[in-house]
């Protein structure tokens, strides 16, 4: 059977389950109907044995057996005509000895009656059997016939061969089977829309196909980093990958149960919200247990309809600490690109000086550089212990340099190494970009200077970013934190708003103040355990 189709498996399945179930119920009604065909016979016979030996004809045919036995003629007619009016096939009189009076076959008349059933009637009965007599197995009603004292004088039988009810049993029968075959036709009928229904609904699979892309789900939902969550059209959880049940348990919520409302389970999923809209929410963050999250949600749809939604989430501070390392190196590249220009420069006049001879102003600017780059440079590097830090500010410094910019570096306090590695990406976003906006904001301007202060006092670090920039107005200030949001046209706003989400994820704080034509400082307070 693992070569049929789908559709041929179902049709044949559902027209055996028919044609088993029919033909059982053929047979409970076949015999049924042969139990009530009976029994309404033998009430039948039994009313009509109960009449007849009542009837004033049949008593003083059976006193005058009781004197003298002989073949009654009259009564014999007369039963026959009732018989055949009545449309059974015999009715026997008999008298207490059990000898027949009459008989549909006149050679039997003065036998003894056959079946032995006949001895209760004798005895005063009235009822109803089935045996074997001269005719066959019949069904038979017997009815005692009593004298003016109440004396039982003799019998009266009346009953009908069950040969004679094989028509009506075939008549009905043939109506029965006619009914259950046009069941068994529409059954098949019904069989074959029901496998073609199940086969659209499948979209067309077979059963090797479907658990071929089951292997291939799990397999997929289990290898994906991201956690995913899904319900059905009334918020129910449906799906749940492994990454979203080891996130959500991370977070003390337990594994998800599949089949309870999203809702009562995680409020703040906001798959309801997609249910309700069927507009999907890109890059939506929500805190789980001071767990910050970022998700994407989008609603399922089939044939147009909303028929549930789908989240993906990760732990944002995954996503964080690749935003920072793509940052620091695109940041530390940018500062050896500067440094290494302003090197092969010196490097130019130095060989000048020496192919000319001037020995005298090679000395001099040998000073020069140790006096006003080196010196400085080795005392910034001394009061900072974190090396890939003090090796990002020098390069600022050099990029400085190359776009004639003044970039005094100062730190009033030696600040040492973090007892977080991570917090090293963190400091060179937040520098990175700060610094950055202060370039761009006096390129235009003269004097260009820009101030860098570091502090650190008690596990906490201040960092001031000063220009000499046009500043911020008051409408932009208020929003410059925001994404997308900047003053220096489209496809910008990215840099500051990376600031406020390193400073918010460290819980720091983060204030601006800007004045028109005099500048902008921003100062940013930051938790700075230091390493042991």
């Amino acid at each position: 059977m693992s070569g049929l189709r789908l559709n041929t498996l179902i049709s044949l399945l559902v027209a055996f389950m028919v044609v088993l179930s029919l033909g059982l119920a053929l047979w409970l009604f076949n015999a049924q109907l042969r139990q009530t065909l009976e029994q309404t016979q033998a009430s039948r016979v039994t009313g009509l044995a109960q009449t007849l030996a009542g009837s004033l004809d049949v008593r003083q045919a059976l006193r005058a057996a009781e004197t003298d036995f002989r073949l009654d003629n009259s009564l014999q007619q007369q039963i026959d005509a009732l018989r055949r009016q009545l449309g059974v096939d015999f009715i026997v009189v008999m008298d207490a000895q059990a000898r027949r009076l009459t008989h549909p076959e006149p050679q039997l008349i003065g036998q003894r009656f056959r079946g032995d059933d006949e001895g209760p009637a004798l005895a005063g009965e009235a009822y109803a059997s089935r045996a074997e007599g001269s005719l066959g197995i019949s069904i038979r009603g017997f009815a005692p016939a009593r004298d003016e004292a109440g004396e039982v004088i003799g019998a009266v039988v009346v009953g009908v061969t069950l040969a004679s009810l094989a028509p009506l049993l075939t008549e009905n029968r043939r109506d029965v089977v006619l009914g259950v075959l046009l069941l068994m036709v529409i059954a098949a009928l019904g069989a074959q829309l029901l496998a073609r229904y199940v086969k659209r609904v499948l979209l067309g699979l077979e059963p090797h196909q479907i658990t071929r892309l089951m292997q291939e789900r799990q397999a997929m939902l289990a290898s994906v980093h991201e956690g995913i969550i899904a319900v059905d059209d009334q918020a129910r959880i449906t799906l749940v990958n492994p990454a979203a049940e080891a996130l959500l348990t991370r977070a003390g919520l337990g594994p998800p149960p599949l089949g309870r409302p999203i809702a009562e389970y995680l409020p703040q999923s906001g798959l309801p919200e997609v249910l309700g809209s069927g507009r999907e929410q890109l890059d939506r963050e929500f805190n789980l247990n001071r767990q910050v999250v970022l998700t994407n949600r989008a609603p399922i749809r089939h044939h147009g309809r909303v028929v549930g939604a789908i989240a993906t989430f990760r732990d944002k501070s995954e996503v964080n600490v690749l935003a920072e390392q793509l940052t620091g190196v695109s940041r530390y590249a940018e500062a050896l690109r500067a440094a290494t220009h302003e090197f092969k420069n010196k490097l130019h006049v130095l060989l000048g000086l020496a192919q000319l001879g001037e020995l005298d102003a090679l000395r001099a600017y040998l000073r020069d550089l140790a006096d006003h780059q080196l010196t400085p440079a080795t005392s910034l590097v001394e009061g900072i212990g974190e090396p890939v830090l003090a090796g990002f500010l020098l390069g600022k410094q050099s990029e400085a340099r190359e776009r004639d910019i003044q970039l005094d570096v100062e730190a009033e306090r030696a600040i040492p190494a973090p007892a977080d590695p991570s917090m090293v990406h963190a400091l060179v976003t937040v520098l990175g970009n700060l610094l950055e906006n202060a370039f761009e904001a006096v390129a235009e301007r003269d004097p260009r200077r820009v101030c860098l202060t570091l502090d650190f006092d008690e596990a906490q670090l201040s960092l001031h970013v000063q220009d000499s920039g046009d500043g911020i107005a008051d409408t932009i200030r208020e929003r410059l934190f925001e994404p997308g949001v900047s003053t220096k046209g489209a496809q910008r706003g990215i840099g500051l708003a990376a600031v406020r989400e390193q400073v918010d994820a460290r819980g720091g704080s983060l204030s601006v103040y800007s004045e028109a034509g005099r500048g902008t400082l921003f100062e940013v307070e930051l938790p700075y355990p230091v390493a042991e």
